[in-house]
């Protein structure tokens, strides 16, 4: 900038009689020129040559009249052709600092030099004399000499704009703007004070925002004109720092008497760069980057990357920075990649919207290819071999082939295939129907007067398909022997079926191969009103087509010696199969018993530990997947665990299935009025058939009430429940004797003081009901039955009484003999903890029938327990722990099923009592117990019970 202001000084310079400058000029703004360059210069540069002033500043002059602010650019353009008339003494520094912020601007310290001048021609519009604007100048720190040099500049520039016919002599020479004096609202007379207030407010805001909106017009408008010379010096701020990185790789800083210093704005544009102790930046202002591209295109550079197609937009896109000298102005944007690079924007449209099916294509090819390959896809989900379908290249061959490399454009907005695409279409096209060439010998005899489009969007395909397809509709439609790489004739529906049929109905199976993907395998998918009907065993036979493999896995986890029996394993597994083993009962122990059976020695069934063999986890498409949904459809829960999923949601099954069925139920029975309770009941719940099962159920209030279930052990429960109520009802006299006490019962309640009295009552009434009234019988299921029921309840009822009151005396007596010798015994808080359970409230009514006369029998053995305990503590510790471990593994069993709302079977509730007998067997066994029992015998009736 120095030699700008050099070159300009001697006002007789002219750059027309020195070509250098030009050079020196285009150099600057344009790019590096070589020295054997050969060039002419454009009606642009002939301008430039004729301003006697640096061909920079001659840009800006030649940009200020495209963007309407001339006045303003010759002020400035002038002002940076000579030296800065700001003076700054270092006596008074700081003085002069002060005065001259009157003149400053935050944005641009471009615009303190229109600020200078139009205070200075304020004060000579005043009429001041000579000595008194100098006077205003030393006030102001300004030189008066520099003023009237830039004055006099001002004023050549100004005519030779003039006669160049760049502006008008009115336009030229800039007035200083009227300072507008904020106008009071007109409605302010009949308002009150807060209201005039308020309304004061609004005026000067109003006021500002429009003193705003000029200035940022004006703004732009000047300072695009000074980057169109000054385009070399723009910089962007490093994230990292305070300096700035300028074109072809500079770092500069802003010079500190800038009144953009603190502010340090992202992007600036410098008047000129100077070196002292660094490079700094003089005179800037904050520009946009996008008015760098605007302005310069011919400088800017533009980059390509991640080409792609974009779905939504439907077009291939790919991202575009734009540098300038290596500075990046836009780091990326999304550009149409179809005009950058149309052979690989057609590559990239094929593979991304035709290939792949990323599109929202509404065409008849698009819609069958989609079709036909989600069904051989499915066959590869099914056989669980990705061998069936042909890969992504022969796809992207078969539409290569068929679409044109160019599209072309008539004048009535149709589209055809180029020469080479078209007959090679055509030449198809005849092959396949015997069809002529008419409209591609049109576009070809046109296509001088066509217009040229890449094939890299949905609207150009749809275009071109439109016109293709007049020849031949079928050009896109894809066929099974396009698609299959063999037949694939093992995948049939009988080894793959489509749905899992039960006695509820069917259910739709989906099958996907992807490993370690939630729905890898075949996946089920359950209305929630059937998930407490599922049998886990049946589960695990998944489908013909996927058997094989899983029984395979189960034959890999047996040991060598056992494996050695299955080989071959595919011939062996071929005669499991074909002896029809039970599909509703688990594999492994028939698999177990089959290869004993084969092997000639059942023997061979004990070496095979079962437990430790359905412990080996096999992948998960071994085991079928459940999806759990409600009755719109909506998936409530997903996995492979049948249990699991029947505890979370078990509850909610057994409620849910009973919705809509009130025309089968009954509230409020007091009497057998109901007719004949059928077995099972089949419904219609939608589009599902249904089975349920009707018993008579105690509800919370006391009241009998007849209810549907879902299982028919749920069923056979609350009915006997519900009978025993409903027969209280018809033998009130009797039940109202029983109610007044049984033989024992006082003492019973005196020892027994961690059950209160009426509980306890109503606790031995209501297993003495029990007993009598049901017993083993089969429950009533008509209203004859009933009847004979209540008079077999009449006659056995004092026996049972009798019989009860008995057994509790025996209790009694057994319990104040242990409770008299626990005293501090180590043993104590373990034996008060064992009595709080066997004999905790509601004992009477959980203790079976058959376990009555054995209750005495449990007691009296921690009472031996107590006795030999002193002989050997260690393995009464030992013994004690293998009973807690079997005790927890069927309380967890028990909890499961009260959780999922599923009764608890008769066998798992007497393993409860098999427990009992162990702790006899184990710490007294000259009791001695009704049959053999071990902990190795409990852990196996267990395992099978589970």
């Amino acid at each position: 900038m120095q030699n700008m202001k050099n070159q300009v000084r001697g006002s007789g310079i002219d750059a027309r009689s020195n070509p250098a400058n030009v050079s020196d000029g285009l150099q600057n703004s344009s790019g590096h020129i070589g020295a054997n360059t050969r060039y002419r210069l454009t009606k642009l540069g002939e301008q430039m040559a004729r301003l006697p002033i640096d061909p920079k500043i001659a840009r800006i002059l030649l940009a200020a009249k495209k963007h309407d602010c001339m006045a303003e650019i010759l002020v400035i353009a002038s002002a940076l052709s000579i030296q800065d008339p700001r003076e700054r003494p270092l006596e008074a520094r700081d003085a002069a600092a002060k005065a001259h912020e009157r003149f400053t601007d935050k944005q641009s310290d471009f615009l303190a030099y229109l600020n200078i001048w139009d205070s200075f021609q304020r004060e000579r519009d005043k009429g001041l004399s000579n000595k008194q604007l100098v006077q205003w100048c030393r006030q102001y720190f300004l030189s008066h000499l520099r003023m009237r040099e830039w004055r006099e500049l001002h004023h050549q520039l100004a005519q030779t704009a003039i006669e160049m016919g760049l502006t008008t002599k009115e336009s030229a020479f800039r007035q200083p703007p009227t300072q507008e004096q904020l106008r009071p609202s007109e409605s302010q007379g009949d308002q009150d004070l807060a209201a005039k207030l308020k309304q004061k407010q609004l005026d000067k805001k109003q006021h500002r925002a429009q003193i705003r909106a000029a200035k940022e017009a004006g703004y732009e408008q000047i300072h695009r004109a000074l980057l169109t010379g000054l385009i070399a010096n723009v910089g962007m701020k490093s994230p990292d720092g305070n300096d700035y990185t300028g074109a072809r790789g500079s770092r500069f800083h802003l010079f500190p008497a800038s009144a953009l210093f603190k502010a340090k704005p992202k992007w600036v544009m410098a008047a000129e760069l100077v070196e002292t102790t660094r490079l700094y930046a003089r005179d800037v202002a904050v520009i946009q980057p996008e008015w760098i591209e605007q302005e310069a295109p011919h400088l800017v550079r533009y980059h390509y990357f991640e080409p792609h197609w974009e779905q939504k937009r439907g077009e291939v896109v790919a991202s575009e920075r734009v540098t300038l000298y290596g500075l990046t102005v836009l780091p990326r944007r999304p550009v149409s990649y179809g005009k950058v690079a149309p052979e690989e924007a057609r590559e990239i449209f094929i593979r991304g919207a035709l290939v792949a099916q990323e599109s929202n294509l509404q065409t008849a090819f698009f819609a069958h290819n989609k079709k036909l390959i989600k069904e051989i896809t499915e066959l590869e989900h099914k056989s669980r071999k990705q061998d069936v379908l042909v890969d992504d290249e022969a796809l992207f061959a078969f539409y290569n082939e068929r679409l044109p490399e160019l599209v072309w454009k008539d004048a009535k907005g149709g589209v055809w295939g180029s020469e080479e695409g078209g007959q090679n279409q055509s030449d198809k096209t005849a092959d396949q129907n015997g069809s002529d060439n008419k409209t591609n010998q049109h576009a070809a005899k046109g296509k001088g007067r066509l217009k040229p489009l890449p094939l890299a969007d949905i609207r150009t395909f749809e275009a071109w398909l439109k016109t293709a397809e007049r020849d031949n509709p079928r050009l896109l439609f894809l066929s099974r022997d396009d698609l299959m790489q063999h037949a694939a004739a093992h995948i049939t529906e009988e080894q793959f079926p489509k749905f899992w049929q039960t006695a509820d109905g069917k259910f739709k199976l989906s099958y996907r191969f992807e490993p370690h993907h939630p729905l890898d395998g075949v996946t089920m998918t359950v209305p929630l009103t059937v998930l407490n009907r599922l049998h886990a065993p049946s589960l695990e036979w998944l489908v013909p087509g996927m058997l094989r493999e899983k029984i395979q896995l189960l034959i890999k986890a047996l040991p060598k010696q056992i494996r050695r029996i299955c080989v071959p394993v595919p011939d062996f597994i071929t005669k499991f199969l074909e002896s029809n083993p039970d599909r509703q009962a688990a594999i492994i122990p028939q698999l177990a018993h089959f290869i004993a059976k084969s092997a000639g020695d059942m023997r061979i069934l004990e070496q095979i530990d079962q437990d430790a063999w359905a412990a080996q986890e096999l992948p998960e498409h071994c085991y079928l997947n459940l999806r759990i949904i409600d009755d719109g459809g909506q998936e409530l829960a997903g996995g492979r665990k049948l249990h699991e999923l029947q505890q979370q949601l078990g509850q909610a099954a057994a409620v849910t299935f009973r919705d809509n069925t009130q025309e089968f139920e009954r509230d409020n029975v007091t009497t057998w009025d109901i007719g004949t309770l059928p077995e099972s009941i089949k419904f219609a719940r939608g589009k599902q058939q249904l089975t349920g099962y009707l018993g008579l159920q105690k509800e919370k209030d006391g009241r009998i009430a007849l209810r549907l279930f879902d299982t028919t052990e749920a069923a056979e429960q609350a009915h006997r429940q519900g009978v025993i109520e409903l027969m209280k009802l018809q033998l009130k006299e009797q039940v109202k004797d029983l109610n007044k006490g049984i033989q024992g019962f006082t003492q019973a309640a005196m020892l027994l003081k961690h059950i209160n009295a009426d509980t306890l009552r109503d606790d031995l009434t209501q297993a003495v009901c029990d007993r009598a009234f049901i017993g083993e019988d089969e429950l009533p299921r008509n209203e004859k039955a009933f009847k004979e029921q209540i008079k077999r309840a009449r006659s056995r009822l004092p026996a049972v009484k009798e019989a009860l009151s008995r057994y509790l005396q025996e209790t009694v007596a057994a319990y104040a003999e242990l409770n008299s010798k626990l005293g501090k015994h180590p043993l104590t808080h373990l034996l008060r903890l064992r009595l709080q359970t066997l004999l905790a409230a509601g004992f009477a009514t959980r203790t079976p029938w058959v376990q009555w006369p054995r209750l005495p029998i449990y007691l009296k053995a921690m009472t031996l327990r107590l006795e030999k305990y002193s002989g050997n503590p260690a393995r009464d510790a030992a013994r004690e722990a293998d009973i807690q471990e079997l005790e927890q593994m069927w309380q967890e069993k028990t909890d499961s099923l009260v959780k999922q709302g599923q009764p608890v079977s008769d066998d798992l509730a007497a393993f409860k009592w098999m427990i009992e007998e162990l702790r006899v067997s184990l710490f007294a066994q000259e009791l001695k117990t009704p049959h053999p029992v071990s902990v190795k015998r409990l852990l196996k009736e267990l395992n099978f019970l589970n």
